[in-house]
């Protein structure tokens, strides 16, 4: 048996400990993230950084033990880059010195993809160095796709707390509670991605019986998944008070931004089998690592981003 398919029972930790255990996690974490995000900038962008920092160094740990050999100092520096440069392209106005200087001086392309190019540039000579060339170009495509899938992705936590109403900023008052529009889209997308999670897990433990993808993650079920989707639509309802939207966008931003969730869940599932792992680390107790507690955002924050720009009638 795969060693991730048994970890609990090897570790001798039962489920109640477990359960209670991320509760626990939970009740710490949740005040301070949620604190983060009604204080908004620069707290959220440290907080963003940080978090990246972590993934990096844990995706670099997954992918050594996937043997794509990454180039670890140059992987972690660079995916810290790319981060760098979406934040600073998101907090656009608010920037001053060198980083205004550089969205200047790099437009076009951008500072995000001026980064992104030089990034799988480096790699590739690093691929160079590889004795076969069919190592080379693994760790040429698989450093560059684990640079882009946190550098590209996490930035966008903090590209929805920047959204405003046309018009606006995001610093507007908006919704029942007059809480800023940025800080409004965020709780939203906080209370949707916690939502999925909770009802995912809580259904899926109790209910669970039809496995959704076997092969890459045992735990996760079909019943799981429709137990996520409702938690997540009602978080959505809770969120379109807040940021002041007509009571139908939660009935496609639930189920939507709740897939995207999962999918960014299972993608990092697929990452951990691939490198035969349970967890990608083990700094939040009963949540494992870093990348396990924002796995879901990854995908869910772009998507909902997509959504406010293009059907909520929302600027950045």
């Amino acid at each position: 048996m795969r060693p991730w398919l048994n970890t609990r029972a090897a570790t001798g930790v039962s489920e109640a400990d477990m359960l209670r255990t991320r509760v626990m996690s939970a009740m710490v974490l949740a005040p301070i993230i949620l604190g983060i995000v009604l204080l908004g900038e620069p707290w959220l962008s440290v907080l963003v950084g940080v978090a990246a920092f972590l993934a990096l160094v844990e995706l670099v740990g997954l992918l050594d033990a996937a043997g794509h050999q990454p180039p670890q100092v140059l992987t972690i520096v660079s995916g810290m880059a790319l981060v760098a440069a979406g934040l600073i392209t998101t907090n656009g106005v608010g920037v001053g010195g060198v980083g205004a200087t550089l969205m200047v001086a790099l437009d076009p392309p951008g500072l995000v993809t001026a980064t992104l190019i030089a990034a799988v540039l480096l790699f590739a000579v690093v691929g160079f160095t590889r004795a076969d060339p069919r190592a080379g170009f693994m760790t040429w495509a698989m450093t560059s796709f684990g640079v882009a899938y946190v550098g590209l992705l996490l930035p966008t936590i903090v590209l929805v707390a920047h959204l405003a109403p046309s018009g606006g900023s995001s610093s507007t008052p908006v919704g029942v509670f007059g809480i800023g529009s940025g800080a409004a889209w965020a709780l939203l997308l906080v209370l949707v991605v916690w939502g999925y999670d909770t009802g995912a897990y809580l259904i899926g433990r109790r209910l669970g019986r039809r496995r959704l993808l076997d092969h890459i993650s045992p735990s996760k079920t079909v019943e799981g998944l429709a137990g996520g989707l409702v938690l997540a639509t009602l978080g959505a309802g809770i969120g379109a008070v807040l940021v002041g939207l007509e009571p139908w966008h939660p009935l496609i931003i639930g189920p939507v931004v709740g897939l995207a969730a999962q999918a960014g869940d299972m993608a990092e599932s697929m990452l951990k089998r691939a490198a035969d792992r349970k967890e990608s680390g083990f700094i939040v107790p009963g949540h494992g690592g870093i990348l396990d507690r924002i796995d879901s955002f990854l995908f869910a924050a772009p998507v909902l981003a997509g959504y406010a720009l293009l059907a909520a009638g929302r600027v950045v």
